[in-house]
């Protein structure tokens, strides 16, 4: 209980920095935006002569920014914290008019903040000498109606961009977004193939359909161990999932191996609730090994970031030994000694030079077991 409960409370932190860092960047762009649209309509005013002594773009810009910051925060937090998990369960069309019926009640809370305040910096914009009658009549009429649409189509890119990225998964978007892989590039890489356990058995006694979910609940639960651990996922090949890491991360801290045991532990945690759905539980074996790999972007129709290289098919091979040697991780000797062994949950044991299907030289191989 004391591991899950350590478990659960560095998940919590660790998700709860990722979406306040998102909050941050999402309040960041819609100011830079803000501003981007009062200087363009300033120049404008400028140079139609539109603009008096008395104006205060000082005042001006506060005002932009009132009226924007409180609405990207609660904007950019209720997407990170509801829609952002909400649209993966949700048709489509259903999400869209939630969020449009979110969105338009944030507006009107927002808005009339944002115009009180300029009414009070203002105070030759009151009516009447009736305020709430002035903040009422500005707000709710339809010259603001470009204004509304306009954030409406943010707060869809934003959506957007969250789905992408999610899509891809972080690292991943980001370098396309850089082009970092557009001419590919020779990198020092860990992989680690994982792979389920009695897989064809399980999918013959659940069946098609109930094996699917249960490979996603399994993905959707053990994920997060792979972010604790800085690990990447590279693919998703049925019952089988390979991750990856830059060698200087993941040797850090025992990050690729100690990775298999955040997701076993995390498995472990919630094993009455697949014992309750599905009757079996997940369980899985792994094999690690490092090399040089050619990362690069690949293919037309479909692109994505493909490592090519020798070190794949050793780590799969290596992988496919755990039965036949009874273990439940097996890790290259030439990998370990990259380790600080200070950090590993459990005593190495060195199992042999071993044939690999395919390779001509024996490879040393370890495994971790309890003292």
């Amino acid at each position: 209980m004391h591991l899950f409960s350590r478990l659960s409370q560095k998940l919590y932190h660790f998700r709860t920095k990722d979406k306040l860092i998102t909050i941050l960047w999402i309040t960041f762009i819609w100011s830079l935006i803000a501003l981007f649209r009062f200087f363009e309509d300033y120049i404008k005013a400028l140079v139609y002569g539109a603009i008096d002594s008395s104006f205060s773009i000082s005042s001006a810009v506060f005002f932009n920014l009132v009226a924007v910051v409180p609405g990207a925060i609660l904007t950019g937090a209720s997407l990170v914290f509801i829609w952002e998990s909400w649209l993966r369960k949700v048709a489509y069309t259903k999400a869209v008019f939630f969020i449009l019926l979110f969105y338009t009640l944030i507006f009107i809370v927002v808005s009339p903040i944002g115009y009180f305040i300029l009414v009070i910096q203002n105070p030759d914009l009151i009516i009447d000498g009736n305020l709430f009658k002035t903040v009422f009549t500005g707000v709710f009429n339809l010259s603001i109606l470009p204004s509304y649409i306009f954030w409406l189509i943010v707060t869809f890119l934003a959506i957007l961009f969250l789905l992408i990225r999610d899509k891809f998964g972080p690292n991943t978007f980001i370098n396309f977004l850089k082009g970092k892989y557009l001419i590919p590039k020779r990198e020092e890489r860990i992989f680690m193939f994982m792979d389920l356990k009695s897989s064809t058995s399980i999918a013959e006694k659940l069946g098609e359909e109930r094996y699917f979910n249960f490979l996603n609940d399994t993905y959707s639960i053990a994920t997060p161990g792979i972010l604790l651990t800085q690990g990447e996922i590279y693919q998703y090949v049925g019952d089988e999932i390979v991750i990856s890491w830059m060698t200087k991360k993941g040797i850090t801290r025992a990050n690729c191996i100690n990775c298999y045991y955040e997701m076993i532990a995390l498995l472990s945690e919630k094993s009455d609730f697949f014992e309750k759905k599905y009757g079996e539980k997940p369980q899985f074996k792994a094999g690690l090994h490092f090399g040089n790999v050619i990362t690069g972007e690949m293919g037309i129709v479909k692109r994505e970031i493909v490592y090519s290289g020798d070190v794949l098919n050793t780590a799969s091979r290596i992988q496919a030994l755990c039965n036949e040697m009874d273990a439940e991780i097996l890790i290259s000797a030439a990998l370990i000694e990259q380790i600080d062994l200070s950090f590993l949950p459990k005593k190495i044991k060195y199992v042999g030079n071993i044939s690999l299907r395919g390779k001509q030289e024996k490879m040393e191989l370890v495994t971790l077991v309890d003292e």
